[in-house]
């Protein structure tokens, strides 16, 4: 079993991440911005060194697409600065570098699906910002991955999914983008995926280092993902009223940011190079809506699960230091039936980014900023 370190551990990813770790019996060292800054070079490195990690995982991200075109140095430190300071501390260090990217860094009208060598032209800053974290990683020399991914969904933190939901609680309209097509991912099969990837990539005969893409299928329209939230949703009788999908044009959505209307990935290198298939999301919003339904009534998303703890904290001087009160982070209960993909799901999943920033709903015009991977700062 391998030592983990997780930055990001408290954004969507982070925590599934986490807890497919713990499951599969791996150690975590997990951080979130509260505990660790990784845009200050000396703290990461004294926690790199500290914690005697055989791999990091980066899914900390600035990820609020609207907010960064104004707070442009904040998301230029979390997203191009940070990762340079993992990427250069872990290539000192002899430390595989597992870094999330996003399909924000395509051409707005370039036509996918994208593959990794396609040109990028990122159009906002955050896009901008994440290619640049991007160059900085594979320029840093180290053994990396970068992974690509895309409207992601799942059981923490805020995401599409959850705020249709939200939504729907008062609404019988909800006006969303229609002309911007694109893969969503379950948050949970890329964490599962990446902790199946792990120890193919600290074998000592692994090369395979570089870009990949990684989403799930198929490829949908947002209008089209809200409807198939809300069919699932009443079925399991979250919703009991019907709920009327308006489709409007990206122009019609104002945004200070620009989206690309094609964020469709091609995933067939990372499929042939680990064998692991590319999950149909639609079977996976089952879990994400009970999720939604605890959190509603105060409780944790995972029965027993408490995402929110973090293994351990950085000091002043930038020292690993255990939590206080948790020495290390231990998986407290594993994840009922009810919280895993029915069978008949999963077997369907087996043969066969960014969270929302194109939803509007029209009488409050509310954002959905979830691009992400990652841990918000």
């Amino acid at each position: 079993m391998a030592r983990v370190f997780v930055t990001g551990a408290k954004g969507q990813v982070g925590s599934e991440l986490e807890y497919a770790l713990l499951k599969a019996g791996h150690q975590v060292v997990s951080s979130s911005h509260q505990s660790l800054d990784i845009s200050q070079y000396d703290n990461v490195r004294s926690a790199l060194k500290a914690s005697g990690v055989d791999i990091v995982v980066n899914t900390a991200a600035f990820t609020n697409v609207e907010r960064a075109e104004s707070e442009k140095a904040v998301a230029y430190s979390v997203n191009a600065l940070g990762a340079r300071n993992l990427a250069t501390c872990c290539a000192q260090l002899d430390i595989p570098l597992i870094h999330l990217s996003t399909d924000y860094v395509f051409a707005v009208d370039k036509e996918g699906p994208h593959k990794e060598d396609d040109v990028t032209e990122g159009h906002s800053v955050y896009a901008k910002s994440k290619l640049e974290g991007e160059h900085f990683v594979l320029d840093s020399g180290c053994k990396a991955l970068i992974i690509r991914t895309s409207w992601l969904f799942g059981r923490f933190g805020r995401n599409f999914v959850k705020i249709m939901l939200s939504l729907a609680r008062e609404r019988h309209e909800i006006a969303v983008v229609s002309d911007q097509l694109g893969n969503p991912t379950p948050v949970r099969a890329l964490a599962e995926a990446i902790v199946k990837i792990i120890p193919q990539v600290l074998k000592p005969t692994f090369k395979d280092f570089g870009v990949y893409h990684f989403s799930g299928f198929e490829a949908t329209s947002w209008d089209d993902f809200a409807r198939e939230i809300f069919r699932r949703a009443q079925q399991q009788h979250v919703i009991n009223h019907e709920i009327n999908v308006v489709s409007i044009s990206s122009e019609e959505y104002k945004s200070k940011a620009m989206r690309p209307h094609d964020s469709r990935l091609n995933c067939d290198k990372f499929k042939s190079t680990f064998g692991i298939t590319m999950p149909y999301w639609p079977q996976y919003l089952a879990e994400v809506i009970r999720a939604y339904q605890r959190e509603s009534k105060g409780q944790l998303p995972l029965d027993g699960y408490d995402h929110t703890l973090t293994a351990f904290v950085t000091d002043k001087q930038g020292k690993l230091q255990p939590a206080p009160d948790s020495m290390t982070l231990e998986l407290q209960a594993d994840a009922t039936e009810s919280e895993s993909a029915d069978s008949a799901d999963r077997a369907d999943a087996d043969t066969n980014d960014r969270g929302v920033d194109a939803a509007a709903e029209k009488s409050t015009q509310e954002k959905a900023e979830t691009e992400s991977t990652e841990d918000k700062t």
